[in-house]
């Protein structure tokens, strides 16, 4: 059963990292130790060889734009979405946005994503799970994630943190600083 994911930029940038035939610097990321990045590389290696997970991707290339400032055409991150687009393993939906380039929320979840750049990857959950598809959101080290958790999860979307006990450790390391 064919399955989506949105994944977050991180991702990308942090497999790219990982993967040493990418021009990504290894220390480009906040992730420092390596066996996580690798994690990350691990995880996006296994996706681009799963034709049943489709890339969740947008006609107007709002999430392919944010990708291409981010990497280059020879990182690893990119090379894999656009494997899966050769394929024809993406699933494309349409976004709506503001006169800004911003992908329009609900009024309640807008509150709550207060990151612009990440309401383009919550619409597109949203407009793959109207669409038929059981999609998530992949990401891995941005703490902007846990910010917004209960209103995504009041929404019906489903996010899979790659480095749940790293992330949740920094976030609350954010939060809580110490002494």
């Amino acid at each position: 059963m064919l399955e989506g994911r949105v994944v977050d930029t991180n991702v990308l940038i942090v497999a790219s990292a990982a993967d040493h035939g990418s021009p990504f610097p290894a220390d480009g990321t906040p992730v420092e130790e390596a066996a996580l990045r690798s994690r990350v590389l691990d995880w996006l290696e296994e996706f681009e060889r799963d034709p049943e997970r489709h890339a969740v991707l947008d006609w107007h290339w709002h999430i392919c734009g944010e990708y291409q400032d981010n990497l280059t055409e020879q990182d690893y991150g990119w090379l894999a979405l656009m494997h899966k687009k050769d394929r024809d393993e993406v699933t494309w939906i349409g976004l709506e946005v503001d006169k800004d380039r911003n992908a329009v929320l609900p009024a309640e979840l807008a509150q709550s994503v207060t990151d612009l750049d990440d309401r383009k990857m919550v619409a597109a959950v949203m407009a793959a799970t109207a669409g038929g598809l059981p999609c998530k959101l992949t990401t891995a080290c941005d703490t902007d994630w846990l910010d917004c958790e209960q209103a995504l999860k009041s929404a019906g979307i489903e996010t899979e943190h790659l480095l749940e006990d790293w992330l949740r450790a920094k976030w609350s390391a954010m939060r809580h600083p110490g002494p």
